[in-house]
């Protein structure tokens, strides 16, 4: 058998606080990688961010990387069938 050190691409669950998302005026305010030891902190940290900035949403976002999460995150929330599998694990 061949060994590699080749990585396979992992998706993480990122919250998100967005305004405007989907248009050309999409700001992201916060942007948080979850993990199990974190989740909560943060959504809490996000619906912190959420109630000081008028007019926003929390977005919840699958990306391989930070880069990739704001970018998402610059559309609103990700499609059910990616965030799904990260709830019914």
């Amino acid at each position: 058998m061949a060994v590699t050190l080749a990585k396979t691409p992992q998706l993480h669950l990122f919250v998100a606080v967005v305004t405007d998302a989907n248009t050309d005026r999409a700001a992201v305010h916060h942007l948080g990688i979850t993990d199990d030891q974190g989740y909560d902190d943060q959504i809490n940290r996000a619906w912190d961010v959420k109630w000081a900035t008028p007019d926003s949403a929390v977005c919840l976002v699958v990306a391989g990387d930070r880069s990739a999460a704001h970018r998402a995150a610059l559309k609103g929330d990700s499609p059910n069938a990616l965030t799904d599998p990260f709830f019914n694990a």
